[in-house]
């Protein structure tokens, strides 16, 4: 048998190099290791402007689809529900203390939430739904291009189609008025829309701006007698207050209204063509999830629209208010 005989000073040479390669070993597995290991567990806060079918829609699709994602996903995610029941004052606390927690990622549903989330943090990402314009909010700097920590899925309607609805419900229509809260930006926007494209049919409007909730009686005893329909916008106020428009409605002059949305169509209106809210809150969630877990870039990431509508007609409110709806539109229900 053959030895071979190195000098001393070649072992511990030898040696140095087997302890670097062994370090270097230990270091690259801990470093393979660390970038291994992610996040597994999330937490959103969720800021809900006020209760109303619209925004419940939006928050249930969004925390379904949200829980869905992270379940196929192995990973898992608990929410911090507020709701500010429509108060200025009370979303701004609520969004502080969202913030105050460092949750991963919050959820405002509604303009006015947005807008106090933003507010309250240039950190945490934000996304927002149930917005009409985001860049006129100044949420984002431009629908393609957010910029900043906010971004989310507009709920912008369909409002062309509405108001040509509106020329099939009363063929031959010259005058409407349109309900809305004046202090929702929202609306306001809406109503702008919807007189753009009347003045392009050359139909007029008949402007009903409402502050409060108590006055919606008022505004029908004001409406002129030679209105023959009623628009209402995506408006939270409204949206809320649906059931007592109709009731008041009933009691009056009987006007077939259009709205902005599904929920409220069911509540006070004969037909829409509307946004799904409760698929506007998955579309969100996907939005969510492509941020918390895919590290998406929200700042990079375009306001999304609906992509397709619904067409609901209310056959039980056009028959309390003694409405005949045309047989082309009950017609197109029916495909």
């Amino acid at each position: 048998m053959l030895y071979k005989i190195f000098p001393l000073g070649e072992l511990i040479t030898m040696k140095k190099i087997i302890t670097i390669l062994i370090a270097l070993i230990f270091s690259m597995s801990f470093m393979m290791t660390t970038a291994c290991e992610k996040k597994t567990d999330y937490t959103v806060g969720i800021l809900q402007l006020v209760r109303h079918s619209a925004l419940d829609a939006a928050n249930n699709g969004f925390q379904k689809e949200l829980n869905k994602l992270m379940k196929e996903a192995g990973k898992t995610v608990k929410y911090d529900n507020k709701n500010a029941s429509g108060d200025k004052t009370t979303t701004k606390t609520m969004a502080d203390v969202l913030v105050s927690k460092n949750v991963d990622l919050i959820l405002a549903i509604a303009t006015p939430a947005a807008q106090a989330v933003a507010a309250a943090t240039d950190t945490i990402p934000v996304l927002f739904t149930a917005v009409t314009d985001a860049v006129a909010a100044d949420l984002v700097d431009s629908n393609e291009n957010p910029k900043y920590n906010v971004s989310g899925t507009s709920d912008l309607n369909p409002i062309d189609m509405q108001v040509e609805l509106i020329t099939r419900l009363v063929p031959g229509v010259k005058k409407i008025a349109v309900m809305y809260n004046t202090a929702e930006q929202n609306s306001r926007i809406q109503v702008q829309l919807v007189k753009n494209k009347c003045a392009e049919l050359n139909i007029q409007v008949v402007d009903k701006g409402i502050s409060d909730q108590n006055n919606i009686e008022a505004t029908f005893l004001s409406l002129p007698s030679d209105v023959e329909a009623i628009y209402i916008p995506t408006d939270n106020m409204l949206a809320n207050a649906k059931d007592n428009v109709h009731i008041k409605n009933k009691a009056g002059k009987k006007l077939p209204i259009v709205c902005g949305e599904i929920g409220m169509n069911d509540g006070c209106g004969v037909a829409t063509y509307g946004i799904d809210y409760y698929k506007l809150g998955q579309q969100t969630a996907q939005m969510a999830f492509d941020i918390l877990v895919n590290g998406a870039d929200i700042s990079k990431m375009p306001v999304e629209l609906q992509k397709e509508y619904l067409f609901s007609v209310n056959q039980a409110i056009a028959d309390e208010i003694n409405f005949t709806i045309p047989q082309a539109v009950m017609d197109e229900a029916s495909k």
